[in-house]
């Protein structure tokens, strides 16, 4: 994390503005010191924003522009004032070693890319025989519990539907579970898209 980014989580606007002479009344409303302001008219928390001049912006834009320092000195200044503690200056020494660990690290062989995809295409095929062996379960508890009392009575939907899928999910389901990797990766193209 850099040095801005770890000021404005530990500092708000408001408090800095107080730190360096702004009156904020309770409901966040000042002053604003950016220009002959008589009445409030900036809202102060978090960030800034005047109503009437529109400066706005965070704690270290607040300094930066209050003092006519940029952002860098303003992010040390109030790191000093606040007693932060947060390093500054160690941030080019850990960029050069995290570049020096980038290029220790290599590149993936093709055998490992080859057993990464291999595992992606596992787990897939195991999510998706998952589903259906769910699905099946139900078509088992439709055929059954909405089974027709006779042959000439009108058929549940979910009995029909039952029916008609239950013969296409086995098939599916064996070639998740047993399939080659080529059998899976074909269903993955055609059923497994629909």
């Amino acid at each position: 994390m850099n040095i801005f980014k770890e000021v404005k989580e530990r500092i708000t606007a408001r408090q800095v503005a107080e730190r360096y002479g702004l009156k904020v009344s309770r409901n966040g409303m000042a002053c604003c010191p950016f220009h002959n302001d008589k009445h409030p008219s900036m809202k102060i928390e978090q960030n800034y924003y005047c109503f009437a001049c529109g400066a706005k912006g965070d704690a270290v834009n607040y300094v930066a522009v209050l003092f006519g320092l940029s952002p860098f000195e303003a992010a040390k200044k109030i790191n000093e004032d606040f007693s932060l503690d947060i390093p500054i200056g160690q941030t080019e020494v850990r960029r050069k070693q995290k570049s020096e660990i980038k290029k220790k690290e290599k590149a993936p062989t093709k055998e490992e890319r080859i057993q990464f995809v291999q595992k992606k295409i596992d787990g897939w095929a195991k999510e998706a025989a998952d589903v259906l062996l769910r699905y099946l379960r139900w078509m088992e508890f439709w055929k059954e519990f909405y089974k027709p009392e006779s042959m000439e009575t009108e058929w549940h939907p979910l009995f029909a539907e039952a029916l008609q899928n239950e013969s296409k999910i086995s098939y599916l389901v064996d070639i998740l579970m047993f399939g080659t990797s080529e059998e899976i990766l074909d269903f993955s193209r055609t059923e497994g898209r629909r």
